[in-house]
């Protein structure tokens, strides 16, 4: 069975897999040139709906590959050998059981197995990061089946975790079914999970695509504020077979190079998941019609939503730039750019282009360029200087 075909129905996996996968992979090369020891934690483990016989389309086996293999690049590169450890944490039994068969094999990192409730297994997974020693990087993972079992006052010890990362599930399509419900309960599910009472206030009213994006908002800045991240950004997986989000991926960082790699990670898995909705969308028509279509289904595809999506979340980008520049004049471009990224499917790549188009339009200028340096970068101190009227920017827009 190939990788492709252990995701067979639940491609929205595939795509998360994808982004942590490819996350994980620079993240653990690039903390491990400054750290001696890569903390990383599952609150969720599983196994939950695995098709491999070895786990390897599992979230951890996944987390373990990619620890793995940056330990081997730190080793043949520098001779150092990075401590790897992994706390894997699972309140299922029958799930639980798998998972340390699994864990019980593995002799060449520190793993620690749970059988527990997150909600009861925060002071336990504190813990065991504080026994990593200060040069040990944590990285939590956050990836529930439902919405509930990590409200905002469970999981803010391990979102003030610093240094650290967290990667979150957010099951907007949960959310977005069960945020209108009026029982009591319900609604204080929903405010013990946003951290917040006026939530609802907010979405009220609104069309779904902009009550899903305030929702998503609403759990970013209340991500941001418990844990102080600075940076915190977002990565929307659609449904595999209909036009909707199937679910978010919230990153919250205190390093916009994190930022970047995790963007990066975005970029590669949209190309995925549009290659799996495509297959799913075939195989649904097949099954509908019995019969086998002549193209592949990548052929047959129409990328309008996907494309629609790209283009709203690049306007709200773009707007939220020309706001900054057009407010303070000169900003620094790191600034700029971690703005940019904090929108799903918006790229530094998108930036560039904006900003060479304002060049061009002697709308902007660019300070602090290099010699014969065209294209900014970060971490060089360039300043982007805004020149355009507000007449000029709403032609723009």
């Amino acid at each position: 069975m190939s990788d492709t075909d252990l995701y067979t129905g639940r491609e929205q996996t595939l795509v998360k897999h994808s982004i942590l996968r490819q996350y994980l992979e620079r993240f653990a090369i690039i903390v491990g040139t400054r750290r001696d020891t890569l903390t990383y934690v599952d609150c969720f483990s599983g196994p939950w709906n695995v098709q491999s016989e070895d786990f390897k389309d599992s979230s951890f086996s996944i987390a373990l590959e990619q620890l793995r293999k940056a330990r081997r690049v730190h080793q043949d590169k520098t001779g150092r050998i990075l401590r790897l450890r992994c706390l894997f944490l699972e309140k299922t039994r029958s799930a639980f059981t798998k998972l340390k068969q699994f864990t019980d094999k593995i002799t060449d990192v520190e793993i620690e197995p749970q059988n527990k409730k997150l909600e009861d297994a925060i002071p336990l997974i504190l813990e065991f990061v504080r026994k990593g020693g200060s040069r040990s990087f944590p990285f939590i993972f956050i990836d529930p089946t439902g919405w509930t079992g990590f409200e905002m006052s469970t999981i803010a010890p391990l979102l003030k975790i610093e240094p650290g990362e967290v990667l979150i599930n957010f099951m907007t399509g949960h959310i977005r079914r069960f945020i209108d419900y009026p029982e009591k309960v319900n609604q204080q599910s929903f405010v013990k999970f946003f951290g917040s009472e006026d939530f609802r206030n907010k979405v009220k009213g609104l069309a779904q695509q902009e009550r899903e994006d305030a929702a998503v908002e609403e759990y970013i800045r209340n991500v941001k504020a418990t844990g102080n991240f600075p940076y915190v950004c977002s990565a929307i997986v659609l449904h595999p077979e209909i036009d909707r989000t199937a679910f978010h991926l919230i990153y919250a960082t205190r390093s916009l190079a994190g930022v970047e790699v995790f963007k990066d990670a975005e970029k590669h898995a949209m190309a995925v998941m549009e290659k799996a909705r495509a297959e799913a969308k075939q195989r649904k028509r097949e099954e509908k019609t019995r019969q086998t279509e002549l193209y592949s289904g990548e052929v047959l595809h129409d990328p309008i939503y996907y494309d629609s999506l790209r283009e709203r979340y690049l306007a709200k980008s773009k707007r939220s730039v020309l706001d900054l520049l057009e407010a303070h004049t000169k900003v620094p471009y790191d600034q700029a750019c971690a703005l940019t990224l904090s929108f799903p499917l918006s790229w530094e790549s998108d930036l560039k282009e904006w900003i060479q188009s304002w060049v061009t339009e002697d709308m902007l200028s660019i300070t602090g360029l290099k010699a014969r340096q065209r294209v900014p970068q970060r971490g060089q101190g360039i300043v982007l200087v805004w020149k355009g009227s507000r007449e000029r920017r709403l032609v723009d827009l």
